[in-house]
């Protein structure tokens, strides 16, 4: 008899293609099953918070995509994109104007939503779609967005006219004519206008001159002139005025600081690009349909002038096309070291000289050969993850110092019977708390990666609903990323899609943790510090004593305060220094004031509370309303800390057995986890053939509770906690907990581990004890 010691989860779910692969470490650190566990960094599992009811999209028949919004770290929205429309959501709810949900009409049906390409810069998102002339979207306010085709003109206009006079002269006469540009100077950047051109002229060799004139233009900072002086077309740069006139006596031209010239490479059907990026102050489109290998750059620092001079400047824009076997669409654009292009047949980088990409320097190279799916990479680190071109392979792309240069990595490999007959549909990273990438899969199953490439961590995880995930975006939140998603549920027989956010896990007290999908959360705590109740009056302090409620800071009371609840709660500290927490309800009798009211006691009131004046109350509630959305569901709800009996909504309500401060009621789902075949790691011999009973069982958790562990999930048995009072919920278990079992488990020594309630549990090590036998 031993006991085996599993201390890691880091693998995540295995293949069972994998399951006699115990050569290799990922064995003794995987599991056969990972639903709705999460692979934490450092290796243990946690069951995925559940997620909260947002809103309905506009129009439940049809398809949503989620884009995300971020301006800063506090200043992020999530865009809700819906058939010709786009609404906002910040900080978990809908961004209302008027009473309404604020909505922008957009010009994308729910069939563009997948391939709409975007990136962004400060407040500017910029969108690239094959079918639709490239698109701004402008954040004014929370409620105040504009949306435009893009211009690529200059963000100044050129002068109305150019008049050239020359001085009168004699001798060998020669035909001048001019252009003038005007400048605009921000402090950010040079935007210079197209040229106007000059009348031409006839100077005389003796005076070699002439005076240009043009008329203001609004904004400009200065204007720049330029010269023909051989009647050849080509004009060169002479000089700059800040006056509305220029003498020209015979300064020699500088033919190769020529005038910028008007390039909108995006005009009519089919040229419009479906990547766009930003790369070394220049934005980037490509991928149109009738150029799907061609990449378009705009000068630099000037987004939206893709002009060129003749001959070309280094700032100039810059516009080539991939040379390749096959024609392949440049699908996305993404900057890292160099600026990666992937297309739908390889993975390109294109680089520069020393100075930056120019059309001179321009070098593309293909370094890899999988291609890439419609769903948008994301850079985890220093590399690009990205779906391979088929949706069903997901691979990383960086730079490699074995390889001295950039290469792909599958990530998939060890666990390819998740992805195997599936195609994954959207993307979306989380960065913060633990670095887990999120996929949707087109049955509706969410799989999550958890993924640190310089601890070589790679874990993968699926999660599952009552419904089906359609769309995901994150966007930081407070000290966390949130993860949002469009999730398409069947409620009374009737499609309905919602905007759903999944709870954060960092939960302070088990009161808070919200472990249900869909859910809303009735509030009755106070989280005001100044305001504050008290119990006095009190004689026995006994069930069912009348005592008097006093509110300070605050006046919640009205005469139909009458038969409402509350509870008042205080931490203490014990002769033992251990901390607890009391608590008393009351339920209110009578009405004196908005500030005092009489009270019925009913439990024995602590001492701690007797005349004690604290912030720490709730109002208490037993029906619990605006479930409409789960209308005959049924739903699992958290209680104050304990979990409370499953019940079904009707008419959008649930009524509790108990009142209760704070209660979650939402959809319910199991979380489950499953060891791999016991395998002895450097043993002499395998055991993977023997028969091996476990006789028993001890689990390392981390603030967790509702424990239920098995030989399988129809064997499993519960971890029973002693409580010393039904007042206060179980506190969080965090060490080590053994689990009774039966003596009839035998099998190969895997361990099932389950969470139904809705509850947090943290697995960080399994410890079977077993005994081995023969064949």
């Amino acid at each position: 008899m031993s006991s085996v010691l599993q201390p890691t989860f880091a693998a995540g779910e295995l293949s069972p293609s994998t399951s006699a692969r115990t050569d290799i470490a990922r064995y003794y650190t995987g599991l056969k099953l990972c639903r709705n566990f999460m692979v934490m960094p450092y290796g243990g599992v946690r069951n995925r918070p559940g997620t909260k009811f947002v809103c309905e999209v506009a129009d439940s028949a049809k398809m949503n995509r989620l884009i995300p919004f971020q301006f800063n770290d506090e200043q992020t929205y999530i865009l809700q994109f819906g058939d010709l429309n786009m609404r906002v959501i910040k900080d978990g709810g809908q961004v209302i104007a008027g009473g309404v949900p604020y909505q922008l009409a957009m010009p994308y049906t729910q069939f563009d939503l997948p391939q709409l390409n975007f990136t962004q810069s400060a407040d500017l998102m910029t969108f690239a779609h094959p079918t639709y002339k490239p698109r701004e979207l402008g954040r004014l306010a929370h409620d105040n967005w504009t949306t435009s085709e893009i211009s690529l003109a200059p963000r100044i206009a050129a002068p109305a006219s150019a008049t050239a006079t020359p001085t009168a002269g004699t001798g060998v006469q020669q035909s001048w004519r001019y252009q003038i540009t005007a400048v605009l100077d921000d402090g950010n950047s040079l935007d210079e206008s197209l040229p106007v051109t000059s009348n031409a002229v006839t100077v005389f060799a003796d005076t070699a001159s002439a005076t240009i004139v043009w008329p203001a233009v609004p904004g400009a900072t200065y204007y720049i002139v330029y010269k023909d002086n051989a009647g050849a077309g080509i004009y060169g740069f002479i000089g700059r005025a800040t006056a509305l006139t220029f003498t020209d006596r015979n300064i020699t031209a500088v033919k190769t600081d020529t005038p910028p010239n008007g390039a909108d490479p995006f005009v009519g059907a089919g040229n419009y690009p479906g990547a766009v990026g930003y790369y070394q102050q220049r934005l980037v489109f490509a991928g149109s349909n009738l150029s799907p290998q061609t990449v378009w750059m705009s000068k630099t620092g000037l987004f939206k002038n893709f002009g060129f001079s003749i001959p070309n400047k280094d700032d100039d824009a810059i516009t080539f096309t991939i040379a390749s076997k096959e024609v392949n669409r440049m699908r996305h654009l993404l900057g890292l070291r160099k600026l990666l292009g992937l297309t739908s047949g390889g993975e390109w980088t294109f680089s520069g000289g020393d100075s930056g990409l120019t059309a001179k320097t321009i070098q593309a190279a293909q370094e890899g050969y999988n291609g890439s799916a419609i769903v948008p990479p994301v850079v985890v680190g220093n590399s690009a993850v990205y779906v391979q071109a088929r949706g069903n392979r997901v691979s990383s792309f960086g730079y490699s110092l074995d390889a001295d240069g950039f290469a792909s990595d599958d990530l998939t490999i060890f666990s390819a019977h998740l992805f195997r007959g599936f195609e994954l549909t959207d993307v979306a990273y989380q960065k913060i708390p633990d670095s887990i990438v999120w996929y949707v899969r087109h049955d509706g199953k969410l799989l999550g990666l958890t993924y640190l490439p310089e601890q070589q961590l790679v874990g993968w995880h699926w999660h599952d609903t009552d419904g089906f995930v359609e769309s995901i975006a994150c966007i930081p939140e407070g000290q966390e990323d949130a993860l949002y998603m469009v999730v398409r549920r069947t409620v009374g027989g009737v499609q309905k899609r919602y905007v759903e956010r999944m709870a954060s896990r960092e939960v302070l007290s088990i009161k808070n943790a919200f472990f249900v999908d869909c859910g809303l959360t009735y509030d009755g705590d106070n989280h005001d510090g100044a305001k504050n109740m008290m119990l006095s009056g009190g004689t026995t302090w006994q069930y069912p004593e009348v005592v008097t409620l006093t509110a300070q800071g605050h006046t919640p009371f009205t005469v139909g305060s009458v038969g409402v609840n509350y509870s008042l709660s205080r931490r203490v500290v014990d002769e033992n220094e251990d901390s607890f927490l009391e608590s008393v309800r009351v339920e209110v009798v009578g009405y004196t004031s908005p500030t005092v009211v009489t009270v019925k006691l009913l439990i024995v009131c602590p001492e701690s509370l007797r005349n004690f004046n604290g912030s720490a109350w709730a109002r208490q509630a037993q029906t619990i309303s605006g479930l409409a959305h789960l209308e005959g569901k049924t739903v699992s709800i958290l209680a104050d800390g304990s979990v409370h009996p499953q019940r079904v909504v009707t008419n959008g309500t649930v009524v509790l057995q108990e009142y209760a401060g704070v209660a979650h009621v939402g959809l319910p789902y199991n979380s489950d986890m499953e060891t791999l075949d016991l395998e002895l790691k450097n043993a002499n011999e395998t055991v993977l053939d023997k028969k091996i009973a476990v006789t028993s069982l001890t689990v390392v958790v981390e603030e967790s509770r509702g424990i239920f562990a098995g030989k399988d999930k129809r064997s499993l048995y519960e971890q029973k906690t002693s409580r010393d009072t039904y007042e206060q919920p179980l506190d969080p278990l965090t060490g080590q907990t053994e689990i009774i079992i039966s003596n009839d488990w035998q099998g190969k020594g895997r361990v099932f581990i389950r969470q139904s309630d809705p509850l947090p549990l943290t697995v960080l090590a399994v410890i079977p004890e077993v005994t081995i036998g023969g064949r």
